[in-house]
């Protein structure tokens, strides 16, 4: 997996290179790699693991839909990353063992509500910036909805707590974490104020959110 990971980080670095040099030719070739990559070592989850396989899949077409701009490449993206959501979370249920059910009966809250005090948070921050901006006119409802199946993605990883081994917990928990951090990057950099490391830190956190979640679903 080494030499795998090295490869990884390869495509990563160089994607997020083409994107401060401005060559998009680069940007177009490197970040569908991201997912391709992924999807070319791990495709015995089209057994194994075949909803998080789709998933991965509609990943990679919101990493070509966000490539160009525009609102409708930008609502087809939020779609598709959505539809990506909603297959992770299935792809994370998983029948609890018997410590993992006596554990949830009584913690599930506890597991939840740093994802629910998240997404409120982060709704409130962008509400007033969004519905009052006219470009941003009937965004604001697909992305409350978005941040909804994003945040759930993120309990449906913690309430794997004690069903699954220490290690494919740590992984898939830390990965869906990363990827709530970079989808909120994503919209902070568009309806609040945009930042000048926004594509360093997006891509990041989003290729390790990536390789932390394919990788870390399948650790015994």
């Amino acid at each position: 997996m080494r030499s795998k990971l090295i490869i990884y980080l390869g495509i990563v670095v160089v994607e997020i290179a083409c994107s401060y040099a401005g060559f998009r030719e680069g940007v177009y070739v490197f970040k569908p790699l991201i997912m391709l990559s992924l999807l070319f070592w791990r495709r015995d989850y089209l057994k194994t693991h075949p909803w998080l396989w789709v998933g991965m899949w509609f990943g990679l077409g919101g990493d070509v839909f966000l490539m160009f701009g525009g609102a409708n490449m930008f609502m087809a993206g939020l779609g598709s990353f959505l539809v990506m959501q909603v297959f992770y979370i299935v792809a994370f249920q998983k029948t609890p063992s018997s410590a993992g059910k006596q554990y949830l009966k009584v913690n599930w809250w506890k597991l939840a509500l740093p994802f629910a005090l998240y997404g409120l948070i982060f709704l409130t921050i962008l509400h007033t910036p969004m519905v009052l901006s006219p470009k941003n006119q009937g965004l604001w409802i697909p992305v409350v909805a978005y941040s909804i199946c994003l945040c759930s993605m993120g309990v449906a990883a913690a309430f794997r707590f004690k069903s699954v081994s220490s290690t494919s917990f740590n992984w898939v928990l830390v990965g869906a974490i990363l990827f709530i951090l970079s989808d909120s990057g994503i919209a902070l950099n568009k309806f609040l104020s945009p930042f000048e490391a926004s594509t360093l830190f997006v891509m990041s956190t989003y290729a390790a959110a990536q390789w932390l979640i394919v990788w870390g679903i399948s650790k015994k």
